[in-house]
């Protein structure tokens, strides 16, 4: 199938490399604009108490929106991100996970008066350091938000107006009396068929003022339209999963990722807390899944090893050990139990057929 950006998929072993040139594309552009570079935080840290993981840069941004003083011209960063709302449907056979956990998030804050300027930079990032031609890119706008839709006009880009619900042009920002108000950017399917979202441009405020402009972007959507691939996981790649059913080798990668990820972290599946809790989940569906799939403990370490292996080169730390001795607990725990929950009875027929 021709993708309409003349681009190739990469191979698993080179996607490291494009996303990190993505990424690093941002960054430059960014800093010869003279915005300053935020560092990124652990994705468990709780530098954000309203959230249980960092699940976009904003949460980093939001001590310069509460104290009103932004750097001119503006921040910007790659924070690493886990929403973990594929894990209602982790032991649903059925759903198919059209996003992963894990994303590395690239944004920029800046204030309320600059927002033709952010709208110029963020499709000026796109057209020539992306190479985007200008006819694969829409804005998606409602026709309330007069000053969204007069930067639109500023730009010049296609624009979709009041195609979707409000909410879809509502955001929340996690910080009481404060909200979002925002346009979406898509980008044409490889196919040429539609578009697909990969970030916002938000205007935040509260009810006496504009106080920011932020630009969201996801990285592995875009390189996911640019490479025409068949999935977001395919930017952080697990080789070795040789399954028929692409549902559960979905939800395998994604377990297999965000668990590696928040091990990686100095976070453990066994205390209680709401965050570790939601790692057991994801370490119980590792069980689940590699019974699903047929593969030995020991299949499993090899996989998670060379995903950890080819992710963080040179690292002198490696969890794998320390994950698959977490799936043996679990799996020990549920033999034994007397009264297993309706997640661990449906893991335990699982094991009974390996």
């Amino acid at each position: 199938m021709i993708n309409v950006y003349g681009n190739e998929k990469f191979s698993p072993d080179m996607a490291k490399k494009y996303l990190e040139m993505l990424i690093s594309s941002f960054r430059n552009y960014y800093s010869n604009l003279d915005y300053k570079e935020k560092l990124p935080i652990l994705i468990s840290s709780g530098f954000d108490p309203t959230v249980r993981f960092i699940g976009s840069h904003i949460s980093v941004f939001k001590p310069y929106l509460i104290s009103g003083e932004i750097p001119f011209p503006g921040i910007y960063m790659r924070q690493d991100c886990i929403r973990t709302r594929n894990t209602n449907y982790l032991f649903k056979d059925d759903y198919y996970p059209t996003w992963g956990s894990y994303f590395p998030s690239i944004g920029v804050l800046s204030s309320p008066e600059r927002l033709n300027e952010e709208y110029k930079n963020i499709f000026d990032f796109l057209k020539k350091e992306l190479k985007i031609c200008s006819d694969n890119i829409l804005i998606r706008v409602n026709s309330l938000d007069n000053d969204l839709m007069s930067a639109c006009n500023y730009c010049g880009e296609f624009v979709e107006i009041d195609s979707r619900n409000l909410d879809y042009y509502r955001h929340k920002i996690g910080i009481k009396g404060i909200w979002g108000r925002n346009c979406n950017i898509a980008l044409r399917n490889s196919t040429g068929n539609g578009f697909s979202d990969i970030g916002n441009i938000i205007i935040i405020e509260n009810e006496e003022k504009m106080i920011g402009i932020e630009i969201a972007l996801g990285s592995t959507v875009i390189l996911k339209e640019l490479y025409g691939l068949d999935h977001v996981q395919d930017c952080t790649p697990v080789s070795g999963l040789s399954l028929e059913n692409n549902t559960i080798r979905r939800k395998f990668e994604d377990s297999i990722i965000t668990s590696t990820i928040l091990f990686r972290e100095g976070l453990k599946p066994f205390k209680n807390n709401s965050r570790s809790r939601i790692l057991k989940q994801y370490v119980l569906s590792l069980s689940y899944f590699r019974a699903k799939s047929g593969l030995s403990i020991n299949e499993l370490s090899k996989i998670i090893s060379n995903y950890e292996e080819r992710e963080f080169p040179g690292s002198i730390q490696h969890v794998s050990e320390i994950i698959i001795r977490s799936i043996e607990e679990v799996e020990n725990d549920i033999l034994l139990k007397k009264n297993p929950t309706k997640i661990e009875i449906q893991i335990k027929k699982a094991l009974e057929y390996i």
